[in-house]
């Protein structure tokens, strides 16, 4: 940020993940602070007092950003006053957030009568019940306006609650792309909380991983598509923000009628500021054993590097045909990322691919694919791949296994 210091920069300290209503109420501590500061008579010093005090005058948009999941426009209109507050001469551009500029976004048009879901579910029957998770069970139904919908009901029993509930809708509604889920709408009546999104004709990935109908073409553009979906959430969502899923997986991976893949779930998802190569944020982890970053596990530091992670994981289920487990050992239906990595370095993927799935690969396909895999899950996020190298690495491994077919 430009300004008039020596070093030409300064440094401004963000209270990150603390309610405003506390700073607020606590400006007291920061005034007592700066009195005791042997700066207290320093212009500087009591231009932060003021622009601090400035900053808080803002509560109430600030309480909406954090309660709807927004943390990334919250700091950045914190950030922005500050700067206005400081320096009121300079001309501080305000950067074009279009997915974030106002979170008094109009979602009216999304809303759906509750009447209208029970028509469609037949009062939540529950033959209709294609799937569970948690943030509760999944209904097919059928609307008149919508179609065929899948519909999704909060059991906060499964300790998912307002905060997912919103963080999905103010995701889908603000970000389009055709490998992420479509949200037709949602409902917020008689205290039930239901997302309602256009229902995908082959369900979850999880569910086909076993299927021998399944071609190693059509797994490799799975695997593209979805890779596309996160690489879009990492990269190209806004200039100065990105998004971290925070729960990839299989089972989070839907498939249309064609198979194209699409990225669902977003209830756990973080928008982080985007403006360093890695974003880092202090958080409680969070996911589904087996698919999350070990490191994020022991160090509490989210990156997008840990989707990365979470990502090699489904690729190795896509290799395999197989599910992962948590076990070192696991049944013949499931693999551990141990085996995994080991079979890569070993060179024995043979021993663990289907030999009906072994028979269709091009070995320069299969040796693209599972460096790209593997790559994925090195133990230090810094040595990943970016979700566009991946990307463009599953995209070599289609064009080699296409060109055996034009040969």
């Amino acid at each position: 940020m430009e300004c008039m210091e020596e070093r030409g920069q300064i440094v401004m300290p963000i209270f990150y993940d603390v309610y405003p209503w506390e700073v607020t109420t606590h400006k007291w501590k920061y005034g007592e602070a700066f009195a005791k500061s042997e700066l207290k008579n320093n212009i500087k010093v009591e231009s932060w007092k003021k622009a601090l005090v400035d900053a808080t005058s803002i509560l109430g948009w600030v309480t909406k950003y954090i309660a709807n999941g927004r943390e990334a426009g919250c700091v950045k209109q914190v950030v922005d006053t500050i700067s206005k507050r400081l320096f009121p001469t300079k001309n501080f551009e305000t950067t074009s957030m279009t997915t974030l500029t106002s979170f008094h976004e109009d979602v009216e048009h999304l809303k759906i009568p509750l009447r209208d879901i029970l028509l469609a579910t037949k009062t939540f029957a529950k033959e209709n019940i294609i799937a569970g998770g948690g943030f509760g069970k999944v209904y097919q139904g059928q609307s008149q306006q919508h179609g065929i919908i899948a519909v999704k009901q909060l059991d906060r029993r499964n300790g998912q609650g307002d905060r997912e509930f919103m963080m999905e809708i103010a995701l889908l509604s603000t970000y389009k792309h055709e490998n992420i889920v479509y949200l037709v709408g949602y409902c917020d009546q008689d205290g039930e909380k239901i997302l309602v999104y256009k229902y995908e004709m082959n369900g979850s990935l999880d569910k086909l991983i076993h299927s021998r109908s399944l071609t190693w073409i059509q797994r490799l553009q799975i695997c593209i598509d979805a890779a596309s979906g996160l690489s879009y959430l990492h990269n190209d969502v806004g200039p100065q923000h990105r998004i971290l899923h925070r729960d990839i997986k299989s089972a989070n991976i839907l498939l249309d009628e064609n198979l194209k893949a699409k990225i669902s779930d977003f209830g756990l998802s973080k928008i982080v500021l985007a403006n360093v190569p890695c974003t880092v944020v202090i958080s409680i982890p969070c996911g589904t054993p087996g698919y999350v970053d070990p490191q994020y596990l022991r160090r509490n530091v989210l990156t997008q590097k840990s989707d990365v992670y979470s990502f090699g994981v489904v690729l190795f289920e896509v290799l395999f045909g197989r599910l992962a487990s948590l076990e070192e050992h696991p049944d013949e239906s499931h693999f551990s990322v141990q085996s995994a990595q080991r079979h890569f370095r070993e060179n024995t993927l043979d021993e663990i691919i289907d030999s009906d799935l072994w028979k269709q690969m091009n070995l320069a396909s299969l040796s693209t694919f599972s460096k790209i895999a593997s790559d994925c899950l090195k133990e230090q996020g810094e040595e990943r791949p970016t979700m566009s190298k991946v990307v463009e690495e599953l995209k070599k491994a289609l064009d080699h296994q296409l060109a055996v077919g034009a040969a």
